[in-house]
């Protein structure tokens, strides 16, 4: 028994920020092994395969509750979703194969900062001075990390801004659908429809690959299938601003991941950038009295 089937345990606010933390390392290790791969193998072929590792061991541990992972009254929603999380992940694989790893990190955090202002014009979730404050901080750290460098301004930096956009409308689709639908629920279909949208375009460049790479795509696979179900259930329990700032977890653990098993070096702006970033923490940690989703239905 985990601590959060424990009687006293809520779900709420907190409950969802500790998920995405731990999304964060989650993240980073799968990044890894994605700017590991090399670059001449076809992307779309690593969503796909990753998207169906993640199908087949969704099914292998659920496969008693198969007929209820089918119900649902959102379908047109789950394929939306599903068409989001596609390119999301097509962007953020292209971004991560071609770009240094504090590099594409810095430039997806702007999926924080979408995902809240979404959710305040969607869901009328309260932004309060804290909140703000927070995602101004963080916004302001990622402007610096992207100082004009040769590094930085390629095509390939705009792939990360693109999957950022895309993981925003993912996450707020997961707001609809949580209301009624169960977080295995919202995953299966995720990841059914991911797997069918590569489906034709891997096999326009399908390459056999090695053993090591089926290796790290099974990984990679395994690895999504936490991170999205850790972050359905995050978006289902507390409010979609108040979580937000707490993706910015994700790029001191990148630079580590970076400078400790590729030997990136990270510039002076992207260090201050990142201490702006977790300067950022205290101030959504002030607004932890904030009402989560769950409990703004209730008042209804």
């Amino acid at each position: 028994m985990t601590i959060f089937n424990l009687p006293h345990f809520k779900k709420g606010n907190l409950y969802g920020a500790f998920l995405i933390v731990a999304i964060a390392l989650v993240t980073t290790l799968s990044n890894s092994f994605t700017h590991s791969m090399p670059a001449s193998f076809p992307s779309q072929q690593v969503l796909f395969l990753k998207a169906g590792f993640g199908l087949c061991l969704l099914l292998i541990l659920r496969i008693k509750d198969f007929p209820k992972l089918l119900h649902t009254t959102f379908l047109p929603w789950h394929a939306l979703k599903g068409i989001s999380g596609a390119l999301g992940n097509w962007f953020w694989i292209m971004a991560v194969i071609n770009l240094p790893m504090a590099d594409s990190s810095a430039l997806s955090l702007t999926s924080a900062l979408l995902t809240t202002l979404g959710a305040a014009y969607f869901f009328n979730e309260r932004l309060n001075r804290w909140v703000i404050a927070s995602i101004g901080i963080g916004f302001t750290g990622v402007l610096l990390i992207l100082h004009p460098t040769s590094a930085l301004f390629t095509w390939y930096s705009i792939f990360p801004l693109l999957s950022a956009l895309a993981f925003s409308a993912s996450s707020l689709i997961v707001k609809k659908v949580s209301l009624k639908d169960h977080s295995f629920t919202t995953l299966f279909y995720l990841l059914f429809f991911m797997t069918v949208y590569s489906f034709l375009p891997c096999l326009w460049s399908w390459q056999v690959p090695t053993t090591i790479i089926l290796i790290k795509l099974f990984m990679i696979g395994a690895l999504f299938l936490v991170g999205q179900f850790s972050l359905i259930e995050a978006y289902t329990y507390a409010a979609a601003g108040f979580i937000a700032p707490f993706k910015f977890a994700r790029f001191p653990l990148a630079i580590a991941s970076g400078l400790l098993f590729f030997g990136e070096q990270v510039s002076l702006y992207t260090l201050l950038g990142g201490s702006l970033i977790i300067m950022s923490y205290y101030f959504v940690m002030k607004a932890k009295a904030m009402p989560s989703y769950l409990e703004q239905i209730k008042r209804l």
